[in-house]
């Protein structure tokens, strides 16, 4: 798997991937335009063999990196794609002069919120109804550099 920055050629493998992922997906003409180079927006793909299997986005505001989408293919869920882009994305919010990073996620997805937890983050509050159909969302912020998982600032992680 390699991480590149996308362009507009990955118009529709991101939206691919965006609507297999979510049950709210952004509309393709948002994407198309962050894609257009005329936005705020930073994405970052995850591919192999040439499909993409997950992007993310993010968004400098100030010292903090907006995590502003993270999706990855389902059938490639739970296999270090998400974590990988989650890193990357830290990565070019760190150049950019970032020191924090903050995301929204629903509050059903326990799944993304022990992924984010795992990297550091922590629950700074609820916004109720945030998504559509009334959904809650957790406020959730991490200072970067990220944590990895197993490195918990003691030397040597006991994983390896």
């Amino acid at each position: 798997m390699e991480l590149d920055f996308c362009s507009s050629a990955d118009l529709e493998g991101i939206c691919s991937v965006e609507e297999q992922s979510s049950a709210s997906p952004w509309p393709r003409k948002v994407i198309e335009s962050d894609l257009s180079g005329d936005s705020p927006y930073l994405y970052l793909c995850a591919r192999a063999g040439g499909i993409i299997l997950g992007f993310g986005a993010v968004l400098r505001k100030g010292k903090t990196a907006g995590l502003a989408n993270l999706a990855v293919l389902p059938e490639f869920r739970r296999r270090g794609v998400g974590s990988q882009l989650l890193a990357g994305l830290a990565e070019i919010a760190e150049s950019l002069g970032c020191s924090r990073m903050s995301l929204y996620v629903r509050q059903s997805n326990t799944g993304a919120a022990d992924l984010y937890r795992l990297f550091g983050f922590s629950v700074l509050g609820r916004h109720k109804g945030y998504y559509a159909g009334g959904e809650d969302a957790l406020l959730m912020e991490a200072p970067l550099p990220l944590r990895l998982p197993g490195d918990r600032g003691e030397g040597p992680s006991e994983q390896g």
